[in-house]
Formats: C-alpha cells, structure tokens, sequence
C-alpha cells in the first residue's frame, strides 16, 4: 500500500520536494541553475502536467539542469555559459530532513568525503522495496545474515535497520571491518551500542558485528550450511565480490551451500561472476545502491541478464546524459538521478553518481511490474569510478594522489595508467601501470606509500586500505600505458598477454 500510493503520487511528490527543497531554499544550488536557466516553479508544474516526469527532467537537462559527478563532489564548480556557482558538499544536504538521522559517509578517500544522512522514515521506505524482493524470491521468513561492514560504512548498520523495520533482523553479522578499532571515532562505537540496545530494548534480537575480513570467508560459508541444513534456504547480502570469495571458499573447503540466496551489491553482477557463484549451487540476485540514493533497484525472477534489475521509481526517478568521462576520452551515457522522497539525505535533481548503463522500459509480471515498477537498469558500470571489493574511489581522486607520488620520481602525466582487471572468479584488481622509463621506482615500496597516502586522507581511506590489503586489490606493473589523449583509465576484462596474478 505504501509503495502504491508513492507510485500514484510520483509526480505530485516530485513537485512538493521542487518547491520546498529547491526553490524556497535560497542557498540550493539547484535555484541558482534553474533560475539561469529561466525556469520558474510555475514552468515546471506545467511541463510535469503536460508532458510527465521523466520527459520534464531531459527538457531541463537538455537546457543545462543537471549536476556532474564533479559538481556534485564539490570537487569543481558548477560551471555553465554565464554561471559559476561554488559549492560544498552541505549544499547539497536536504535542509527539512526531520527526525533523529543516522549518519555515516561515502567511501571516497579524501578528507572531503561526502557526509551521508538517512533517518527512520527513509529506511522505513527502503524496507518496503526490499519486502517485496525478499517476496518474490521466495525468502521472505527466510534465516538472514549480512556479510558487510558496521560504521563509520553505512552498509551493515543500514541493510541491519532495513531489516529491523519489518521484524526480520538477521541472525549473524559478519563485518569486514573491526568494531573496536581505535581509528574509529568515538560517535561511530557509541552510535553502533545505541542502535543494539534500541532494538534489544524494543524486543528485536539483532546480533553484534563480528569481524570477519575477506580471508575468513569460510565462517561465512559454514553458516550458509549449517543453516541449510537445520533451518532451510536461508539469504545472505554481501558484495559481489565477497560472494566470489564466498563461493570459493565453500568450494576450497568441501562446504555445501546450494539450495541458498546471495543478494549482492556494491559492484556489478557480471555474467562471469554469476556463473561462478550458481556453480555452487545457490541463486544469486543482483541489487543496485548507492550511498547517496540509499536501494537504487533489484532483480526479480525474470532477467534479460544477472543485472537486469527494477528501478524503485517510487522513490527515484531516472534518465541518462551522454557525456565523456572526466580523465578520459570515453563516452558514456551517465546515469541522472532525481529524488522523490522528502527524507533523503540529499537533494537529487538530474544529478549524477558516476554509473552508467541500459535503461529499458518493459512490463513484466513479478510484484515490481504489477506496482508499475517497469523501468529496468543493466549493464551498470561506474565512470571515473573505481570499486574492488565493494570499495569505491572516486576517479581523479585517485589520479591527484598517483600523479603526484610519479611526479616525485621523475614522472609526468602520461607515464601512468589505471587497469581495472579481473580473474577468471571475477575478482577486481587495480593495477596502476607504471612506464619502465621510470627507473627510480621499487613496486613494493610504490604500493605501500599509496596506502599510507590513502589512509591518512580519511577514516574512508583508512577502512578502504584495509580491505584492499586483505585482498592483494592493488598491484604494479611496469608496461607502457596504452594512452590516447587523456585517458588514464582501461577497463581490461580480457588480457591473456598480461599475467597480472
């Protein structure tokens, strides 16, 4: 009912958050485009009225409202003809955002990493969406573990209170990351005691994070059996890469694991990372989130691919903008997403967060096509991002960092490049590409001074070293980068020449 109702009322809810969020807030950016642009409130309610949502947001894209990964980062300003709009990340925040938020940050690596907000009503709106997953898989009393990180990442404490709403807390809580850590700050440890004693006190039983990093993917797999075993199919939601690991460790150590369900996020189901995990014998699910946006969509039975997903368009509305990528030559059409809730954390108009890929509209006969859910996403990858191990890094933040550690030896800008690899299991590995001219250069000592430029950056830095160690993420190789203008980045899936591993 309440995901209906948000469905009949998109646009009406689209038009509230314009005139509450945009236009009588004097300090949103989004005012400052639009009036620029000549677009009064009245202008839009008529357009929307006549024309529909979705057609409504090209026409002010195709007129210069739209935010780039860039803007959106506070990392440039917002630049058109005539306009230069400076800003912060608190610009972007939703001002009217009510009640008690929690709040954690995105997993860039700089000190400016982006602060994200979500209070009770949003994860309350989330969890609705993921009921009705959790119902068309069949899994919706099913036993419940996640294989993600605790806070200061957002990913375990959200997914743990999504799940919480509708009385289904998991049973166990495998997290990456160590709780006690003393690099983690004070409000986050106190933070994660608060939210178990609520729940406790409130009657729901939730389990304590138990550290659990990539190498100790076996605990995870010998749940998944035991539970099979006494309970029934049971689900974990985990990265697409932890599941490889999963899978891989079920298969080392003799561990039966068909007969359960993955969900995966964090990075993209690809169709050699499906296989490999449904040769376990277990289903898995792709689903699409994004720390700004919160559940972004999800799988259902009926897929045209592994990562054909539903777009929560209850909550979001999307369309594409054809542009290049940043640092490079390669043009894509980039994901713009729009907000409809009024207690996302942040303001979303035609702004984008880096991803890129299909958008088809289709019908189709699982719960999310009878609520009128029929616009689909596939192909999802990231542009001027990177994510290995569901970590993600911004792209030129990672090229500012690299171009300067190659500068000190002796380096310009095109004695380097990023490859983004991955095994034949689908993991990703990033392997910065150094230029053999360079000869002042110890590989180990490279890899480790990176590390250390990336931790020091941030408690995000921090967090994301530590996983990359654990899973061997970065890597050197002297070769001459593959260079055209510009372009730091090859995707290489394929590349038989080159024994990286």
């Amino acid at each position: 009912d309440e995901i209906k109702k948000r469905m009949d009322h998109r646009e009406k809810n689209f038009l509230s958050l314009t005139r509450k969020l945009i236009y009588e807030n004097h300090s949103s950016p989004y005012r400052r485009l639009l009036q620029w642009a000549g677009c009064d409130y009245k202008d839009i309610e008529d357009s929307v009225k006549a024309k529909g949502l979705e057609q409504t947001l090209e026409i002010l894209r195709d007129n210069g409202v739209y935010i780039t990964l860039e803007e959106f980062k506070s990392k440039v300003p917002i630049s058109r003809k005539g306009l230069t709009i400076e800003t912060r990340q608190t610009d972007f925040e939703n001002p009217f955002l009510m009640g008690g938020a929690l709040q954690g940050s995105t997993s860039g690596s700089r000190s400016k990493s982006s602060p994200v907000k979500r209070n009770w009503n949003f994860i309350a709106e989330e969890a609705a969406n993921e009921m009705i997953l959790y119902k068309i898989h069949g899994m919706a009393r099913a036993p419940l573990a996640l294989w993600l990180p605790a806070l200061p990442r957002m990913a375990g404490t959200h997914n743990l209170l999504m799940n919480v709403k509708y009385r289904r807390p998991p049973e166990r809580w495998f997290s990456h990351t160590k709780t006690n850590s003393l690099r983690i700050p004070l409000i986050d440890r106190l933070a994660l005691e608060y939210i178990l004693w609520c729940c406790r006190h409130f009657g729901i039983e939730v389990p304590r994070p138990e550290f659990t990093d990539i190498r100790s993917a076996v605990t995870v797999a010998e749940w998944m059996e035991k539970t099979r075993k006494n309970k029934g199919p049971c689900v974990v939601r985990t990265y697409t890469s932890s599941a490889v690991r999963l899978v891989q460790a079920a298969i080392d150590h003799g561990i039966d694991i068909s007969g359960n369900v993955i969900l995966t996020g964090g990075e993209p189901l690809t169709e050699a990372r499906c296989r490999f995990i449904e040769s376990a014998g277990v289903k898995v699910f792709s689903r699409y989130s994004a720390a700004e946006t919160g559940s972004i969509g999800a799988s259902c039975d009926n897929l045209n691919g592994p990562d054909d997903m539903h777009v929560y368009v209850d909550r979001l509305a999307i369309i594409q903008r054809h542009r290049k990528t940043a640092i490079g030559e390669a043009e894509v059409n980039s994901f713009l997403f729009t907000s409809l809730s009024a207690h996302l954390g942040r303001v979303l108009l035609n702004a984008e967060l880096g991803d890129f890929g299909k958008i088809t509209i289709k019908p189709c006969d699982c719960l999310f096509g009878e609520l009128g859910m029929n616009v689909h996403v596939s192909e999802v990858l990231s542009h001027d991002k990177l994510t290995c191990e569901g970590m993600t890094l911004v792209g030129f933040e990672l090229d500012e960092i690299v171009g300067k550690m190659i500068a000190n030896i002796g380096g310009g800008p095109d004695d380097y490049q990023f490859w983004e690899t991955q095994d034949g299991g689908g993991l990703s590995k990033l392997v910065v590409a150094i230029s053999p001219a360079i000869h002042n250069l110890d590989e180990n000592d490279f890899i480790e001074n990176l590390f250390e430029k990336l931790q020091s950056k941030s408690l995000g830095g921090h967090l994301m070293s530590q996983i990359w160690r654990q899973a061997d993420t970065l890597q050197v190789v002297r070769a001459y980068p593959e260079l055209t203008q510009g372009y730091k980045f090859l995707k290489i899936i394929k590349n038989p020449q080159k024994t990286l591993f």
